[in-house]
């Protein structure tokens, strides 16, 4: 029993395969079987994994004299917990009785800890977005009287026979975090994905953005080590692009201070750029996390010229840039605001890298217009820049859920999706799951979501997987994901991928967004230019009140009241020209 992310799974593999020998002895047998276990998940679907783990356990012994293990990852998910108490405690499956002795087949089972969020975690959770569809005292997916929803997991209680076999595997303390992230560093610098030199920076970096991330009292608490390998992996990435990147992000900083100020270099900008997309973007207030990782930026390689100020220069600066290679997608009075920006600079990088992107904010927060402007921008060859000609091009495939949605069709969408990717280079080509409305089947009688869980770690797995013992090494493709909504989600789904939040907008943000609206025109925008402040300040005393219930106002309706405004300005300023105009003639 442990905490997502703490090295459970990593600790039986690598002691399978100290029997096993060495991942890369390809001739090696193979000794260990995971199944992922979800809400999803049936008796038969267990019954028929332990069969064919059995078997290969027999074969093994013969063969290799070597001992078999079944890891059942995330056992108390499953509504099937009593026949898994069943195999780990009677020794049975559906009272037949598993093989004893040398050929038996080993059987350990990972656990998530049952714990309730504090009252001020659900009252935020629920604030988000448009807070949750379904009211808590409404909702079916329940544990006795408690919500799932208020669980840190969603779990099922363990049958109190299975107690006495629970290990507390325990959290990682801070010293040996920092020493598991150290050979997780170092074994990028092995691959020559970074360079050597910045093991010690990288290293600090990154532990001081775990134990700050767990030192808050929100969703941003919830980390671990798979936030460090996916913030090792955008870094390699970034550091790849950066050779056309840094020159464009160059450009762009000189333009706007007007002065060839000193550049941070390739390495320094890679990791500040990777930081913004794993840890920086799932906080609504980033400054005092700026300030805590900027004291670790030390030497050649890693000099801030201003601090935190330049971390978050070089983060706005990276946003724009891709938005700028984007001009042609977007219409004249499309505002380039705060949102637009950070949403598609997440979901580029979440797509081309398969990550898993999570984004809630209100309606009018351009989720949906991210969407359809990263599907136009990311087109291989045929895309609208250079810039984006060197990522993959994207097939998304979008899922309308709703509270009938069921699990059979979101298992089907990615089966859909990873058909598109067969026979197609995947460094080329990425498929993408978008789930439109995601938040809609939260609370569905079916649970649908619950078969996310596996699917965004290890990507669908065709049937005859499981079935075709011949076909047991057959890797799943692991396809892309944007999961979309207005309204609140379980944050143990959350936690598979980056949570970007979308919170209220600022009063500088709505003046830039009213900005945007009108700019296209200079002389409407000279008109309002003195009244976008008192816009902006009317809105917001107008929204404000409605967070304590249900909201009935929206950006939507500042926008539209916005460019009704525009509108009306430019008529008027039209009829007076006419007027003025008639009046020469005359």
């Amino acid at each position: 029993m442990g905490e997502t992310g703490c090295g459970k799974t990593r600790l039986v593999k690598f002691m399978c395969d100290l029997q096993a020998g060495p991942p890369s002895n390809k001739d090696r047998p193979k000794n260990m079987i995971i199944m992922k276990l979800h809400g999803g998940v049936s008796a038969e679907d267990i019954i028929r994994t332990v069969t064919r783990a059995q078997r290969l356990a027999t074969d093994n012994r013969r063969q290799h004299n070597i001992e078999t293990v079944l890891f059942l990852d995330e056992a108390n998910t499953s509504e099937a917990i009593g026949l898994i108490k069943e195999i780990m405690c009677d020794g049975t499956v559906n009272g037949k009785p598993l093989p004893k002795g040398e050929e038996s087949l080993k059987i350990v089972a990972a656990v998530n800890p049952y714990r309730r969020h504090t009252k001020t975690m659900i009252r935020r959770l629920e604030q988000a977005g448009l807070g949750y569809h379904i009211r808590a005292e409404q909702t079916e997916d329940k544990l006795g009287r408690i919500p799932m929803r208020q669980l840190v997991y969603r779990v099922q209680p363990l049958p109190p026979s299975m107690l006495p076999l629970v290990w507390d595997f325990g959290q990682l303390n801070n010293q040996t975090e920092r020493l598991y992230i150290e050979q997780m560093v170092k074994r990028c610098v092995s691959e020559d994905r970074i360079p050597t030199e910045s093991i010690d920076v990288v290293t600090a970096v990154l532990t001081s953005s775990q134990e700050f991330m767990r030192r808050k009292k929100d969703e941003c608490s919830f980390v671990s080590l798979r936030d460090v390998e996916r913030t090792l992996t955008v870094m390699a990435w970034f550091l790849q692009m950066l050779p056309v990147l840094s020159v464009l992000m160059n450009t762009k900083i000189t333009d706007q201070t007007r002065t060839n100020n000193t550049q941070v270099t390739n390495v320094c900008r890679a990791l500040i750029l990777a930081l913004g997309v794993c840890y920086q973007a799932r906080l609504e207030k980033r400054n005092d996390y700026r300030k805590v990782i900027a004291r670790h930026f030390n030497g050649p390689l890693f000099k801030l010229p201003k601090g935190a100020k330049t971390i978050e220069r070089e983060t706005e600066t990276c946003q724009d840039v891709f938005l700028d290679q984007l001009e042609t997608l977007l219409a004249p009075n499309i505002a380039r605001n705060t949102a637009l920006k950070e949403n598609v600079f997440m979901m580029v990088v979440c797509i081309e890298l398969r990550v898993p992107l999570f984004l809630v904010g209100k309606p009018g927060s351009s989720k949906s217009l991210a969407k359809s402007v990263v599907s136009d921008a990311m087109q291989g060859d045929s895309a609208p820049s250079d810039f984006f000609k060197r990522m993959k091009q994207a097939h998304m495939v979008s899922f309308q859920c709703s509270p009938l949605a069921t699990p059979e069709s979101i298992v089907k969408t990615f089966h859909q999706c990873s058909m598109f990717q067969q026979d197609k280079d995947l460094t080329k080509f990425v498929s993408v799951v978008v789930l439109d409305e995601i938040g809609l089947a939260e609370d569905s009688p079916k649970m649908p979501l619950k078969t996310l869980h596996a699917l965004l770690e290890e990507g669908y797995v065709e049937e005859s997987a499981h079935e075709d013992d011949d076909n047991t090494d057959a890797l799943p493709k692991k396809v892309g994901f944007v999961g979309i909504s207005n309204w609140a989600l379980d944050p143990a789904k959350m936690n598979r991928g980056i949570f970007l939040s979308r919170g209220v907008p600022d009063n500088d943000d709505l003046k830039k967004s009213a900005r945007g609206i009108c700019e296209h025109d200079e002389r409407v925008l000279t008109q309002l230019q003195t009244m976008l402040g008192n816009l902006a300040g009317s809105y917001t005393d107008l929204y404000r009140p409605q967070l304590k219930d249900r909201e009935y106002f929206g950006l939507r309706d500042f926008y539209r009241y916005r460019q009704e405004t525009c509108t009306l300005l430019y008529n008027v300023i039209w009829e007076i020209q006419r007027h003025l105009c008639n009046r020469m003639v005359n």
